[in-house]
């Protein structure tokens, strides 16, 4: 689903109708399939590890040297963007099960799963599975 950050930080399908209708609103004669085409493209790439909570810290202040010149973000995790190569990655714990969630968005796959495989070396590093 989407999250629209300015109104909350879960998923939200009737926020995601809402802005397809208005994207498709701002040029209502262009056919909905030309539309697709002009949108970008992306890959994410979902993986989990074992790790120890209480190792967290260490490893997020790890992730953070190895992938230097991203923006950071821990509101939830921890997550790093670099706008300019439209790419992300978020490390968090899973609040339903005992582990770590590693998650990557990229326009090509095998850079979001570099990124992953970035957080499985850096989280292995600390006690990761």
């Amino acid at each position: 689903g989407v999250i629209v950050p300015a109104l909350h930080h879960t998923r939200d399908a009737p926020a995601g109708t809402a802005l397809l209708l208005q994207y498709l609103s701002d040029a209502p004669d262009v056919p909905l399939s030309e539309r697709v085409r002009e949108l970008p493209r992306y890959e994410i790439v979902k993986a989990k590890a074992g790790f120890p909570p209480e190792a967290l810290p260490s490893a997020y202040t790890a992730l953070r040297e190895a992938a230097p010149g991203g923006e950071l973000d821990d509101t939830d995790g921890l997550r790093i963007e670099w706008p300019e190569q439209r790419r992300w990655l978020h490390v968090r714990p899973s609040g339903t099960e005992p582990v770590v969630r590693l998650i990557a968005e990229a326009p090509e796959g095998e850079s979001a799963r570099s990124l992953v495989e970035l957080a499985r070396r850096v989280l292995a590093q600390w006690g990761g599975a």
